[in-house]
């Protein structure tokens, strides 16, 4: 049975593929994986998606993940948490726990990037588990150096 750590959203970077679209890297990390983190492909309406859950980025309507959450809100409903379970043939998978009005759980098969972006709107934890180490990189490959003068 798979060990699930606690996890958490650490940046989503915007990028490009090798075409030139637009894509987002979304970075998972674990207090236990240190500078480690898990770089997951996302697309570009999911970057967005997830900037605006954290506040990062404003956009006049409501993304589906706001209606969800909304509507799951409405029905007195909420997201228990997330988890990051695996990948298989080079694609992530991801479940989402809801907790119902009664207070039984419910998982849904996701992809990661729905996953978090909901997490990130109901502020409900992100698990990951503990066998995607092997797929972890070094956090500081994608985000810029530290701003400030270098000492020579």
């Amino acid at each position: 049975m798979a060990r699930y750590l606690k996890g958490e959203l650490v940046n989503v970077v915007e990028a490009v593929d090798r075409s030139g679209q637009p894509i987002g890297i979304m970075l998972i990390g674990t207090d236990e994986w240190g500078d480690k983190v898990l770089p997951i492909i996302i697309g570009s309406a999911e970057t967005l998606s997830i900037k605006k859950g954290l506040g990062e980025v404003d956009f006049p309507r409501p993304l589906p993940h706001d209606l969800f959450i909304e509507i799951l809100e409405t029905l007195g409903a909420s997201i228990d948490r997330i988890t990051i379970d695996a990948m298989i043939n080079g694609t992530y998978t991801a479940t989402v726990y809801v907790k119902d009005s009664s207070g039984k759980i419910h998982s849904f098969d996701a992809r990661p990037s729905d996953a978090v972006a909901l997490a990130v709107r109901a502020n409900a934890p992100i698990y990951v588990s503990d066998s995607l180490a092997e797929l972890t990189e070094d956090v500081h490959q994608y985000l810029p150096p530290p701003s400030g003068k270098v000492e020579e």
